[in-house]
């Protein structure tokens, strides 16, 4: 009956309480003290009866219309502060319309308000984690076609923040081609720590100079890219695999569970990510010590 609290008896006009004795209308759901409904004897709901409605539908689309207009409000309000110069948010491009209500994943925006074909509600479950950050740079991203972001983790370590968020094709891409451009400093520590020279490989070659400074650069400008591009690879990461999701899903409630197990962060991948980059690395170096 939690629904029903703050809502008035459609006889008496009092607001329901968490102490009142609520019954509802086997027809159309209408709530009622129980005084009340004894009282009248029936329910005097007659339009909804004779409309075939219901209450809770009736209600629900009305709460949906009471938050929206909220929101609309509080953005105005937002806008009108920014204009004054009173605004205390440092980015409003990115964070317009947005609060921080209790346990609302939404961050106080619109549930169905659309993100490329996906909705906010969607993005959320799936998001998970940090929701705070990716959902604001989503609509962002939306909003303006932003393709480029900050990531720190994907500029130090991209197969690690892909892996994480599931992104296993990115996640082994980074890994692979780290390893391929890394391939001539180890070729060089081989030499210098462990004094194996590698014959097709002469470190004292001006070619060979040539090579590691050219892969040096090639691999800073990769992971430069991958800094400004991981975000918005993440973010159609996520289109894909919740439209994925809502065609498998039979129901809302399913859609939700699903989008809930599919998304979110994995340090385990992290860690089998760490793993592969382990043996990788150690079957790189077996391979040149055994075709010198």
């Amino acid at each position: 009956m939690q629904e029903y609290i703050g809502q008035p008896c459609i006889v008496c006009g009092e607001v329901f309480t968490e102490q009142d004795d609520i019954v509802t209308c086997p027809d159309c759901g209408t709530p009622y003290h129980r005084a009340c409904w004894k009282q009248n004897g029936k329910c005097i709901n007659t339009q909804l009866h004779a409309d075939g409605a219901s209450w809770i539908k009736q209600y629900q689309a009305e709460e949906k219309k009471r938050r929206a207009d909220e929101r609309r409000a509080e953005e105005a309000e937002q806008a009108a502060a920014r204009e004054s110069g009173e605004a205390p948010i440092l980015n409003p491009e990115l964070y317009d319309g947005l609060r921080l209500p209790d346990r609302d994943p939404c961050l106080g925006l619109d549930p169905d308000e659309q993100l490329d074909g996906i909705t906010v509600s969607e993005a959320s479950a799936f998001i998970r984690t940090n929701v705070f950050y990716y959902l604001p740079l989503f609509r962002l991203m939306n909003r303006t076609g932003k393709k480029h972001s900050f990531n720190l983790i994907s500029l130090l370590c991209p197969q690690f923040f892909f892996a994480n968020r599931k992104m296993w094709g990115c996640a082994m891409a980074a890994l692979l081609l780290n390893t391929l451009l890394e391939l001539p400093t180890t070729i060089l520590v081989l030499y210098k720590q462990m004094d194996i020279s590698i014959p097709w490989a002469n470190v004292d070659t001006s070619a060979f100079r040539i090579v590691y400074a050219a892969s040096f650069i090639i691999y800073a400008l990769i992971s430069v890219l991958w800094c400004l591009r991981a975000n918005y690879m993440y973010y159609r990461f996520a289109q894909r695999r919740i439209k994925d999701i809502r065609q498998q899903a039979s129901s809302a409630a399913e859609s939700r569970t699903l989008l809930s197990a599919a998304g979110g962060t994995s340090l385990l991948n992290v860690i089998l990510v760490l793993g592969m980059q382990f043996v990788i690395t150690r079957i790189t170096v077996f391979l040149l010590m055994i075709i010198r």
